[in-house]
């Protein structure tokens, strides 16, 4: 499954993402290359531990906000990661290869 072509990028806004940005991106990206689409809010806090789904979507909320991650409005399962999003989430998995073998979906 393609994504949109996300707006151009100048970076990512903010500074760095913190450690579990990162995973969130590398857990999403796994997620989307093994299913082809991408994870709910409640994948997510199936995932993390999460009791509300107000969390999740704080995360997708700020990985957008620093041009990680890209959303299409009203649209479920619609999170694509940006080049810059891609790049962070496979450095995370060289360090952490774990996150890969994690089950999903």
């Amino acid at each position: 499954m393609s994504c949109p072509r996300p707006p151009p990028e100048h970076g990512p806004s903010g500074g760095s993402p913190t450690q579990r940005q990162r995973e969130v991106l590398a857990y999403v990206h796994v997620y989307r290359q093994r299913n082809g689409i991408a994870p709910t809010a409640r994948d997510l806090c199936e995932r993390f531990g999460w009791s509300n789904t107000a969390a999740a979507y704080d995360y997708f909320d700020r990985l957008e906000q620093a041009r990680l991650l890209t959303r299409t409005p009203f649209v479920h399962r619609s999170s694509c990661l940006t080049a810059s999003g891609e790049a962070v989430a496979e450095a995370y998995l060289r360090a952490h290869p774990e996150l890969a073998e994690v089950p999903h979906g």
